[in-house]
């Protein structure tokens, strides 16, 4: 349905169109390549991987590798009370709303890896952490108890296997009947005979990397895509898999051997571990909450834990700025209940506004907001490729069905309230698409000549530029951290690297603050650490 703008409407967009112009360029001015960070907050939990430690100054600890954080639980219940009891100099007491027994060990940013780490265990025979990259799936980081990084190592896979992707980790102590003293590592491949061409299996390899042994389950178990592995007393392996939430237990040659276990009430299970009194402990990625199974897998409700940091907004894909509010919107569209929620200035509350969760548009990503129209803007992909509006009450009012691109899905959207179009970008293409507002092809911008590789986030701002605004752009390369400032036409005029700047790693969207205390910021999200960052240009 196209909606037809009344005489009313007309003016008070006008009026807006004013209002919007002199604040960019009362605020802006030209944009330079220096920033500053305002505030900045973790709005959920994304927990990859948990290992527990059995000896030494963390002895019995469960380790939890959270974003680009990892923290440390003390299982004594004595403990909850938290203190500094193991004199590692880094207790950093109840932040961001722990658990107070919880306790920050280390910080990841400053090690070599270029996104979150999907897998830490702790080698006992070395005293040391191990983590690896999904990116650098070649690679092994070794660190100690304060993240200082010790070593990397070299994966020596056989065959000359290339996994799709990498997941958990398990170290085998030396007194393992099985490969003892060796990592097992979850390993994604290509694999035909399954649905989505894609399974799991597991590497087995020694502490330098070199893989001695793989192991096939048996199907359909194969098909699933595991997320966490752990050992199971005396010589078997347990599997978490992300399809259904499910912990399966194997031998070593892959056959399953034990019935396969439901975590009830959990998101996404990730890491499995099994605790020097027998219990098995596995944690939800999105919600921070432990699930404890005894030996025999079944369940102990009353001894579970949480962890939740923030407002349980995991995986922010979009962001924006809602300048009748003066609020941060921002879409959780992947593990999470898939919602739209409005976050304060200050980043410590929020509240739902658009509920995508059993809708057809549970897809969508990235966000935008038109100021003049008082909706809600999300770019959904494919089927229907649109922009989806919705009103403050959360309900979808309007759909924007894009043009056939050459790029693929949409992946992108801006609203352009001084020219009342969007700007889009589909695929991994380094093209930005001007549309109108009732969805037609207005012009292309070619951003090649940038050196960006795709267009991730975009925010538009400083309307009084000579060329009719400016663009700040997240190229969307997995390993690249170049934020880029162009003029209306897509002529590069300053860029930056936000992980440099401001500690992201792994950017998703960014928006313009045009009003409130912050205005002429920028709010930024990282899907990895479920960060929201606001920063200024300087």
């Amino acid at each position: 349905m196209i909606r037809n703008s009344t005489r009313f409407e007309v003016v008070i967009r006008s009026a807006f169109i004013l209002l919007f112009s002199l604040t960019t360029l009362l605020l802006i001015g030209s944009a330079g390549v220096a920033q500053t960070a305002l505030n900045h907050a973790r709005l959920g939990n994304n927990i990859e991987d948990i290992t527990f430690v059995n000896k030494g100054p963390l002895a019995n600890h469960i380790v939890m590798l959270d974003g680009y954080e990892v923290f440390r639980l003390p299982v004594e219940e004595e403990r909850r009370a938290g203190g500094r009891d193991d004199n590692d100099g880094n207790d950093h007491g109840n932040d961001e709303g722990h658990n107070q027994s919880v306790r920050k060990l280390f910080d990841l940013r400053h090690l070599p890896i270029q996104v979150a780490p999907r897998g830490i265990a702790y080698v006992e025979s070395e005293k040391l952490f191990v983590l690896q990259d999904p990116s650098q799936r070649t690679k092994l980081f070794f660190v100690d108890r304060k993240g200082h990084l010790r070593s990397t190592r070299t994966i020596q896979y056989l065959n000359g296997f290339d996994p799709v992707h990498l997941e958990g980790l398990v170290y085998l102590p030396v007194n393992s009947p099985v490969f003892p003293d060796h990592l097992v590592m979850v390993a994604w491949d290509e694999n035909l005979d399954c649905d989505d061409g894609q399974g799991s299996r597991l590497e087995v390899m020694t502490r330098q990397g070199q893989v001695v042994a793989e192991i096939f389950p048996d199907s359909p178990l194969r098909c699933n895509n595991f997320a966490g592995v752990g050992s199971l007393e005396p010589n078997r392996l347990l599997v978490t898999s992300l399809q259904d939430n499910t912990i399966s237990t194997l031998d070593f040659t892959g056959h399953i051997v034990g019935p396969q276990v439901s975590a009830f009430g959990a998101i996404a299970i990730e890491g499995i571990v099994q605790l020097s009194d027998g219990r098995v402990v596995t944690a939800d990625y999105a919600t921070g909450r432990l699930y404890y199974f005894s030996a025999g897998l079944n369940r102990r409700a009353g001894d579970d834990r949480s962890n939740t940091i923030g407002l349980s907004l995991s995986g922010p894909a979009g962001v924006a700025w809602n300048s009748d509010t003066h609020e941060h919107l921002v879409l959780t569209p992947y593990i999470t209940t898939r919602v739209v929620a409005a976050v304060s200035q200050t980043l410590g509350s929020g509240r739902t506004i658009v509920n995508l969760t059993s809708t057809p548009f549970a897809r969508a990503v990235r966000l935008s907001y038109l100021p003049d129209e008082h909706l809600i803007a999300l770019a959904h992909p494919n089927s229907p490729r649109a922009v989806l509006l919705f009103n403050a009450a959360g309900s979808l009012v309007e759909q924007v069905v894009t043009p056939p691109p050459p790029g693929g899905s949409l992946r992108t959207v801006e609203y352009i309230p001084t020219t009342q179009q969007f700007a889009v970008g589909f695929g991994p293409a380094p093209l930005l698409r001007i549309i109108s507002r009732t969805g037609a092809l207005v012009r292309t911008i070619d951003l090649a000549p940038t050196g960006i590789t795709a267009v991730g986030g975009v925010a538009y701002f400083n309307s009084a530029h000579p060329s009719g605004g400016e663009f700040l752009i997240l190229d969307s390369g997995l390993t690249n951290d170049r934020a880029i400032i162009t003029d209306f036409n897509g002529n590069l005029l300053s860029e930056f690297n936000y992980r440099d700047r401001l500690g992201v790693l792994n950017a998703t969207d960014v928006a313009f603050i045009s009003t409130g205390p912050q205005a002429g910021a920028f709010s930024l999200v990282d899907l990895d650490s479920s960060e929201l960052v606001v920063f200024r240009l300087n």
